[in-house]
């Protein structure tokens, strides 16, 4: 049995940290021995024990934590895992440090490959990041390598694609599962429709607000409409003012977090992504394996997900100028034409089954996982 690490220092989870409990899965499946490493009281350790995964507790409070340093070196040597799957800041910085530390000293033999899921990038790309501190960093789109690489001195060698992996079945199986009573019970009001939802961590660079911009815009034609934000994060308290401020509330409800989310997508007339940005988005995928119909912003690698006209509509970023009109104009198509839309997110259906399918993530880790690390460091 084989020990490999999983990193995450968020206390949410959202889209990158299911894609870390896939991971760990898919590999326990063959034949590795997980143990995801994240802080006590997350989300994440909570969804990771009902998974029956190891769980060590990290508090993660930056990249030279001294606590975290100490626990993180005493597990390395334990157990000794062949590589450590980083899928976020903090974690990754310090698991870094952390591995050529002992590995230099002497005190880590063989070094672990030091694996980076990097679905972010807020700023420039610093060259030293992924040349030094990682020996491979995979990307979830094109877009995403496309923009660490505009910085020239990162090597292109190191820069990888690895579309997520989702797990369809599971999904279709959860679609069927039950909702919230309160929210089931909206969702079976047939005078609240359609449905528009929207599966994403409360972020400015989400697009909730401009989505209740469009919601209003949009009541004159469908004065019924109802549009499901479900998600946790940072902003969700000003949307809820903002919902107040709009008059919107008979038109708007926020769950909270749905685990799994698939129940509501798969009730959902379409289902929205109008992120400012997005380096792939989960979402939209999840969607369209389930044959419900998707519109997306122009941004990140949300096109690489969506043929624009045929499996979706793809519009333009809520910061773009004529977004409003675009999207108001798009989600009115697919409202007011609801087969023809089933009809394209069912072409969507196929694409995404063949592009994301979960065993491809998993053979692309384990494949780098098994490839002999270049250097000694």
């Amino acid at each position: 049995m084989t020990p490999i690490f999983f990193s995450e220092s968020s206390k949410n989870i959202g889209g990158q940290e299911l894609q870390l409990l896939e991971q760990a899965v898919g590999l326990k499946a063959k034949g590795y021995v997980p143990y995801v490493l994240c802080r006590l009281g997350s989300r994440i350790s909570q969804e990771a024990h009902k998974l029956g995964l190891n769980v060590e507790h990290i508090p993660f409070r930056n990249a030279i934590h001294p606590p975290s340093v100490l626990k993180l070196a005493a597990l390395l040597r334990e157990h000794k895992p062949v590589a450590v799957v980083c899928h976020s800041s903090h974690d990754a910085n310090l698991c870094s440090i952390t591995v050529h530390a002992l590995a230099k000293v002497g005190l880590l033999k063989p070094r672990p490959r030091l694996i980076r899921m990097r679905t972010y990038q807020p700023g420039p790309a610093k060259a030293f990041t992924y040349n030094q501190m990682f020996d491979q960093t995979f990307t979830p789109s094109q877009a995403l390598k496309d923009q660490l690489l505009q910085n020239s001195g990162v090597l292109p060698e190191k820069i990888g694609v690895l579309y997520p992996g989702i797990d369809f079945e599971g999904i279709a199986a959860a679609a069927s599962l039950g909702l919230p009573a309160e929210l089931d019970e909206r969702l079976n009001d047939l005078q609240q429709r359609p449905v528009i939802a929207h599966a994403a961590m409360f972020r400015v660079e989400k697009g909730h607000s401009f989505m209740l911009q469009v919601v209003k815009a949009l009541l004159p034609r469908f004065p019924n409409l109802l549009y499901v934000g479900a998600g946790e994060g940072e902003t969700r308290q000003a949307i809820e003012t903002e919902v107040q401020r709009l008059g919107l509330a008979p038109h708007v409800v926020l769950p909270g977090m749905l685990n799994p989310v698939a129940p509501l997508i798969r009730r959902a007339d379409v289902l929205v992504m109008p992120s400012s940005y997005e380096p792939l988005g989960m979402s939209q995928i999840e969607a369209l394996g389930l044959g419900v119909p998707v519109v997306v912003s122009n941004v990140g690698g949300l096109p690489e997900t969506v043929q624009s006209g045929i499996t979706g509509y793809v519009c333009p970023a809520p910061h773009v100028p004529g977004a409003l009109d675009a999207w108001v104009q798009a989600l009115g198509v697919v409202l007011a034409e609801p087969q023809k839309a089933r009809d394209m997110a069912a072409q969507g259906q196929q694409a995404v089954l063949t592009q994301f399918g979960k065993q491809s993530n998993i053979d692309g880790l384990i494949d780098t996982i098994q490839t002999p690390r270049l250097g000694r460091s």
